[in-house]
């Protein structure tokens, strides 16, 4: 058998063997008494619901805390795991000296110094606008609406995307709706 068939054939057999499994995560939610959610107390501060676009909770009326976990589970999968190489160039490689076999440098602030200034500035913003905008794209079309929530109290509830702040996301999506004006920004 030629080198090139027994390639194709390697080839054939990695494309064609089945996905390893996914790692066990367990489905059932945590117990909701066993969870303390920051104060949500409805404000009419205006700058607060001016701002609900920025900081919000989702909310759905009728849905319980199970149907709210899996919910927020499932829209999860969607968030990038880290943020580190967010938007940036990857490293050029130099051509003055061969490397072989060497993998590709990863991404680097190749921006120089104003750039890397700016970037700094803008990037935990661009951040959290892209998880948020994956998390509406996935819970809005659920059935979902938001509410205008205080920074610091959003910041506890979604405690940077943890897993952990799946069930109190779920806790307060399962509670009763504030008497608020829906965030339609």
């Amino acid at each position: 058998m030629g080198a090139s068939l027994k390639l194709l054939a390697a080839l054939a057999a990695i494309t064609c063997a089945a996905p390893a499994p996914a790692p066990a995560q367990d489905p059932t939610p945590p117990d909701p008494a066993t969870l303390t959610l920051p104060d949500m107390t409805p404000t009419r501060d205006p700058d607060v619901i001016s701002d609900g676009w920025r900081h919000f909770y989702f909310h759905r009326a009728g849905v319980t805390y199970a149907e709210a976990y899996a919910d927020f589970r499932d829209c999860y999968r969607f968030l990038p795991t880290s943020s580190a190489t967010f938007g940036l160039l990857p490293a050029t490689r130099l051509w003055n000296r061969r490397m072989p076999g060497a993998p590709a440098p990863p991404p680097a602030y190749n921006y120089g110094v104003v750039g890397a200034i700016i970037g700094g500035m803008v990037m935990s913003t661009l951040h959290r606008r892209d998880m948020q905008s994956r998390m509406r794209r996935c819970m809005e079309p659920r059935g979902y609406v938001r509410y205008p929530l205080k920074e610091d109290v959003w910041e506890r509830l979604i405690d940077n995307y943890s897993q952990a702040s799946i069930a109190l996301q779920a806790l307060a999506a399962s509670g009763p709706a504030p008497n608020l004006p829906v965030v339609t920004r």
